[in-house]
């Protein structure tokens, strides 16, 4: 293995730990669990936050490519719907390790980032539903609307609580259905 890839390890390892309280990581830690000097590291990845972003979007990029909700026999509005739901109760699950992926990703999009996978997911089962001409800029409101409302989910708490699943399954059925259609159930 190379020392590279070890580091990656470990400091996944360590995320994972700390259900991603990036503050209790120090690059001593990784240095030291990865049997390597602390230069290495810097040498590798300039700093410890470049370090941290590559790891959550493996770990993200990880999860997406394995959740694969179960939609058989379900219509294309509920396939939809779940293909929603699995990848936002992960982003409930872990708040702080969903957020720095969000976020790296908003600062520096690319068509390969965990915000561009689940969109190309959410837009596959959307077009099944809908070949609407709208459908991939509906799908792309769809993942930033919710992604919106996920980083600040607390300034929604008079309206609805997101944190609670039976409130946030609602409002996905809401927006997917008001934005591919009830009709086409």
């Amino acid at each position: 293995m190379e020392i590279k890839d070890k580091i990656i390890d470990v400091a996944i390892d360590l995320i994972k730990e700390t259900d991603g309280d990036i503050g209790k990581i120090t690059i001593r830690e990784i240095a030291q669990r990865a049997e390597i000097g602390v230069g290495l590291i810097n040498y590798h990845f300039q700093s410890k936050q470049n370090l941290i972003d590559l790891c959550v979007q493996r770990i993200i990029g990880d999860v997406i490519g394995k959740s694969k909700p179960n939609t058989e026999g379900l219509s294309p509005m509920e396939k939809l719907k779940r293909s929603v739901k699995v990848p936002i109760d992960f982003l409930m699950e872990h708040p702080e390790i969903s957020k720095i992926s969000i976020l790296d990703d908003l600062r520096q999009g690319q068509a390969n980032d965990n915000t561009f996978k689940t969109l190309a997911r959410y837009y596959f089962h959307a077009n099944n539903l809908s070949s609407c001409e709208d459908t991939f800029f509906n799908a792309a409101l769809l993942i930033h609307g919710l992604q919106g409302i996920f980083l600040r989910w607390e300034l929604y708490k008079d309206q609805f609580d997101f944190s609670d699943k039976t409130q946030r399954d609602k409002l996905i059925d809401n927006l997917v259905e008001k934005l591919f259609g009830a009709e086409n159930e």
